[in-house]
């Protein structure tokens, strides 16, 4: 069988799942506009889309991940399920920071939508993709991921480590298309260095269950972390809290956890008028309840 794979890639004129990624061909992410993975089709918003007030951001970034791993998947020429790295090892995709930004209560159930890509990951960007959810009625809410390449080291997925491709994956890290993307870094190493100087007791203490939170790579979804955060502002700071206008929220991940452990979360508000107009910033911190690592830091910026 893997005789057969090898040979009808080789066909092809491509690498097989069974090729060392050193033998990858990487092609330029810019190339193609569109790509399989993704055909800017209209569609309306229905029950699955929304939360109670309005578009649910899970949900939008959970499109927006897909969209932009099937970019890179484009990149490497590959389908990510046979993307492996130098020693065999199947590369996982590892969001290591998202944004939101926009006003979700502008979209109501019925609109008619797209997702459209206004950024494409590339190592040249550090791994960064956009995508936006924009209406007819020309509302949009803007998706931004940044991604790693990961692996495991181990049975547990407190054991992930780099995956060990050549330099063509090396994400930039600094100037040109990466700036932004370092500053996303930046400013996330910056809170978990402060996280990790706390000693406040956790808000919020979330078991994670195998059925619930991890996904088809055996990982707890970036996306699931993101709602739990989101869950622990409501929760901790509900006086303080709107739940209808988040204009901003900025998650970075150092790490992953197991079904069984459970996500500690820490969060503070505080109220700023510098604004042009008033505004709540919540920051975050959640910890392995197994190791009180911190992996998650947040900041969500409410407008009143």
């Amino acid at each position: 069988m893997e005789q057969r794979l090898a040979q009808s890639a080789a066909d092809k004129g491509q690498p097989s799942a069974h090729t060392p990624n050193s033998a990858y061909a990487m092609t330029s992410c810019a190339q193609n506009p569109e790509t399989s993975w993704h055909q800017p089709s209209p569609f309306r918003l229905g029950m699955p889309h929304m939360g109670p007030d309005g578009v649910n951001l899970g949900w939008l970034l959970r499109e927006a991940c897909h969209i932009h791993w099937g970019m890179v998947a484009d990149c490497i020429g590959l389908p990510p399920s046979a993307f492996l790295d130098r020693s065999g090892t199947r590369v996982l995709p590892s969001v290591v920071a998202c944004t939101v930004n926009g006003d979700a209560t502008r979209f109501a159930e019925d609109d008619t939508c797209r997702l459209v890509v206004t950024e494409r990951p590339s190592a040249e960007n550090g791994w960064r993709g956009q995508v936006d959810l924009v209406s007819d009625a020309g509302n949009s809410l803007r998706a931004e991921i940044v991604t790693a390449f990961a692996c495991r080291s181990g049975p547990s997925n407190t054991q992930l480590k780099p995956a060990d491709l050549g330099p063509e994956f090396t994400a930039a890290r600094a100037g040109g298309a990466a700036r932004r993307t370092d500053v996303i870094r930046r400013l996330g190493s910056a809170d978990r260095a402060t996280a990790t100087q706390e000693d406040t007791p956790p808000h919020l203490s979330i078991p994670i269950e195998a059925t619930s939170h991890i996904n088809g790579v055996g990982l707890v979804y970036f996306a699931h972390m993101h709602d739990m955060i989101a869950r622990a502002e409501a929760n901790t700071v509900p006086d303080l809290v709107p739940a209808r206008f988040v204009r901003n929220r900025r998650i970075n991940y150092f790490g992953n956890l197991d079904a069984g452990d459970r996500l500690d979360i820490t969060t503070r508000a505080s109220a700023q008028a510098f604004f042009p107009n008033a505004a709540i910033i919540v920051r975050s911190h959640a910890r392995r309840a197994s190791d009180k690592k911190v992996i998650v830091v947040a900041e969500s910026i409410y407008e009143l």
